[in-house]
């Protein structure tokens, strides 16, 4: 006799748990329509969980598997390339397959499975019975079985009474994290001809129905507009068959009627960049470093290329750092492209999220356009990928999995065959080498596309201030060059890498530092209605600044340092006149606040724009004269081996916000280390001289680029716990195979040793080859995490890790 066979499902299982780290079978019921990459409902235990379909096969016998419970989509969330990425990511970052799939999926695509009680349908419940508060509140509130059994054993034991007499039965609940946006459109049922004379027999009657009718004689159909045509004029065009409702997934438009902007001639360095690039493009999978000068137009080699792309059937995925910058090459592309284009990033609403990732996997989209998660777009025709400005570390994903997004990029590339296009004016270490090594070909912009010369730059020795008795936090050039950029109506930016108002709080009696109660870190001194408060940046923590020292009694604590707050005080209490705009973490956290803020000054509704390194990324300001770095030691003298490589990307890349137009522009660096050679490298506009200098400083002490880092984390309450835990790591990692291909350091505290009452303690790993040693240092790894998963503190592993500590 044949064994019966049946279709079985592998699930992979929504869960931060090691064990769901698999893909579990279940039994697909006969006649239901699922596919790999669809969302379903799967018991799991006694509760309910969702999950993604990961792959179908057929099998004989398995009679004891667990059905589906229910299939979600009628369509696939995932493509298979996604599904392979998903892998990778796990092979690549030690990640499991929930937190890859977790990573690649939009939050907008969650869902909440529950498991509730209802009254069953069609049984005869006796009265008795139904007049019973425990049954009304259960008919009208729908709760879970849990939530009965943790109010009183007595209701659940009558609850199960009831299930069992057919009284009640449960039900799955499926919630979306948010629904999918629907419109309404009224389509015309009837030829144009019969659609005019009904209304011109309805216009004196029905004047509503009359318009309807003439628009869609028309244009055939119109998005519903209930305000101009009520359901009450509807409803009768319907019923006669004239006119007929359908429901389709609401998508963005790009405005009818709004023409694309012309494409300028380029520049010959431009023109020859793209030469160079489309002919790449035509090899196939290949990597490109663009290292153009600030204000050499690297966007319009993209957008050249783009369009070469689309022409030839593709799509381009183009990444951006930060979401700062996401507004304006946004409307800089739809000009262009119209649209095509889609926008991907963590600024989005939910909604706004799953209708953008809905059009890109139904192939509406042609360009793609975000930041760090855009690299997880479902594009099934990737020609080109461009990773602007990318040297920035935000490209690094912090939580699990931590993975790098211009990696994950280049793997996507090279499995669709697609070209990759690094662009930078000050490249990151990592990438010249890449050259260096025959991996990636540079092309260049060695010049401004307005052919105007890069705004010099000048270092301020604040030594000498101070000597001459300058103690304000402006140099006297610095005020001077201030007064004539805003006499002239043209703006400035003031650049501080630091927020609030002042650094710490110390006591000048005794030299006592504010600390933050739940952090090893000092308490940061913000400006508010009330006066000063100290706030930590890592817990939240808030206090007011009172003057007397809690250790030695002197009315002695004073703010130490400065911060962008300072700065913006400073200028309205030395320059009243001056319109000033302040442009950090602080004054963007409401959503729009940022591009406000970017539009006004573009408006010319402020003088001076004071800001943190988001001012320094990308932004085009075409009135901007004057760039000012106010403390430029706040960035070198950071506990980090890429210390030097980040204050040169910044300072360079602050001061390409001069000058950008017709405007003649310039830079002033405030600093009390003038030879430092991050400093003197950026006045010279040097990035070669820089390069050398720090690549054999990284080769002297084996540093990234050559080799790779690593950083397992160690997470507990108790810091004895994760303490131990880290020595284990290192031990486990002592006595494996592949201890000779490791340099391990020392156990020992994280960088901030507490945050928020958390101990962290740390292993840091060197290694030529990350699949040298990834199964050795993965056991390990998952041995110490499981661990301490049961100890209630946590252990997470960062591979191509970008900073220690």
């Amino acid at each position: 006799m044949t064994a019966r066979t049946i279709r079985v499902a592998e699930v992979v299982v929504d869960g931060t748990a090691l064990f769901l780290d698999k893909r579990f079978s279940y039994a697909v019921p006969p006649g239901v329509d699922v596919a790999p990459g669809m969302r379903v409902v799967v018991p799991m235990r006694s509760s309910m969980r969702s999950g993604i379909v990961w792959a179908l096969r057929e099998a004989s016998g398995a009679t004891d598997l667990r059905p589906l419970a229910r299939v979600v989509d009628r369509a696939p969330v995932l493509t298979s390339d996604q599904m392979r990425m998903a892998e990778w990511l796990c092979d690549r970052y030690a990640a499991t397959l929930p937190e890859a799939v977790s990573a690649i999926l939009p939050g907008a695509f969650r869902l909440r499975v529950r498991s509730v009680l209802v009254p069953a349908a069609g049984a005869e419940i006796p009265d008795d019975v139904r007049g019973l508060a425990l049954f009304q509140h259960i008919a009208e509130a729908e709760p879970a079985l849990s939530d009965i059994r943790a109010k009183s054993r007595h209701d659940e034991r009558m609850v199960r009474a009831w299930m069992t007499a057919g009284f009640l039965r449960e039900e799955i609940r499926v919630d979306e994290a948010v629904g999918e946006k629907r419109q309404a459109y009224l389509v015309g049922s009837a030829p144009a001809d019969v659609l005019r004379r009904e209304a011109e027999a309805r216009r004196r009657r029905a004047r509503r129905q009359s318009d309807c009718l003439e628009v869609l004689a028309d244009v055939g159909e119109v998005a519903w507009d209930k305000r101009l045509y009520p359901p009450a004029s509807v409803q009768p065009l319907v019923a006669a068959g004239l006119v007929r409702v359908e429901e389709r997934r609401a998508s963005h438009r790009w405005a009818a009627g709004e023409e694309l902007e012309r494409w300028p001639e380029l520049t010959p360095y431009q023109a020859r960049a793209v030469r160079d690039l489309a002919e790449m493009a035509d090899q196939g999978h290949g990597v490109a470093l663009l290292h153009g000068v600030t204000g050499s137009g690297k966007t319009e080699v993209y957008m050249h290329l783009i369009r070469r792309a689309i022409e030839d059937g593709g799509q381009a995925l183009v990444l951006v750092p930060e979401i700062a910058l996401t507004p304006q090459l946004v409307r800089r592309f739809e000009r262009r492209f119209g649209g095509q284009v889609a926008v991907l990033h963590s600024g989005l609403s939910l909604g706004e999220r799953r209708e953008e990732w809905t059009r890109v996997l139904d192939g509406d989209a042609s360009v793609v356009i975000g930041a760090r998660s855009a690299v997880f777009a479902p594009m099934r025709a990737l020609k080109l990928v461009v990773i602007d400005e990318e040297h920035e570390p935000s490209y690094k994903q912090e939580d699990a999995p931590h993975y790098d997004a211009r990696e994950v990029a280049m793997w996507r590339a090279k499995q669709a065959g697609a070209l990759v296009i690094l662009g930078s004016a000050t490249p990151s270490l990592s990438s010249m080498y890449r050259v260096e090594q025959g991996s990636a070909k540079l092309v260049s912009l060695p010049v401004r596309a307005n052919q105007r010369p890069l705004p010099p730059i000048e270092i301020i020795d604040m030594r000498e201030e101070l000597r001459t008795g300058n103690r304000s936090i402006f140099s006297r050039r610095l005020a001077a060059e201030l007064e004539a950029t805003v006499s002239r109506d043209m703006q400035a930016i003031l650049f501080l890498n630091r927020r609030g108002f002042a650094h710490a709080a110390l006591c000048r009696a005794c030299g006592h530092s504010m600390e933050c109660p739940r952090c090893d870190i000092h308490l940061t001194v913000h400006r508010s209605a009330e006066g000063h408060v100290l706030v930590c940046h890592y817990c939240g923590h808030e206090e007011p600044l009172a003057r007397r020292c809690p250790d030695c009694g002197e009315e002695a604590l004073m703010p130490y340092g400065l911060g962008t707050e300072q700065v913006e005080e400073h200028l309205r209490r030395a320059w009243p006149s001056m319109r000033v705009l302040r442009m950090d973490l602080d004054t963007t956290r409401r959503k729009g606040s940022l591009q406000a803020i970017i539009e006004r000054f573009q408006a010319g509704e402020a003088d001076v724009l004071v800001g943190t390194q988001m001012i320094a990324k990308g932004l085009d300001f075409p009135r901007v004269r004057l760039v000012g770095v106010v403390a430029a030691d706040a960035m070198l003298t950071l506990p980090d081996y890429r210390a030097n490589e980040r204050a040169f990307q910044l300072l360079t890349q602050v001061a390409g916000r001069a000058g950008r137009a017709e405007t003649d522009g310039i830079t002033l660096i405030q600093t009390y280390q003038p030879g430092h050679r991050a400093v003197e490298a950026a006045k010279q506009h040097d990035y070669r001289l820089f390069y050398e200098r720090e690549r054999e400083s990284r080769a002297f002490f084996r540093y990234p680029p050559f080799c790779e880092l690593a950083v397992f984390l160690a997470s507990h309450s108790e810091e004895r716990l994760a303490r131990g835990a880290a020595a284990r790591f290192e031990r486990e990692l002592g006595r494996s195979p592949s201890a000779r291909s490791l340099v391990v350091l020392p156990a020992g505290p994280s960088g901030i040793r507490r945050i928020d009452n958390v101990y962290r303690y740390q292993v840091v790993m060197k290694y030529a080859a990350w699949q040298d040693v990834k199964e050795d240092v993965v056991r390990a790894y998952r041995l110490v995490k499981e661990k301490m998963n049961r100890l209630g503190g946590s252990a997470v592993l960062d591979v191509n890790a970008q900073r220690i500590g």
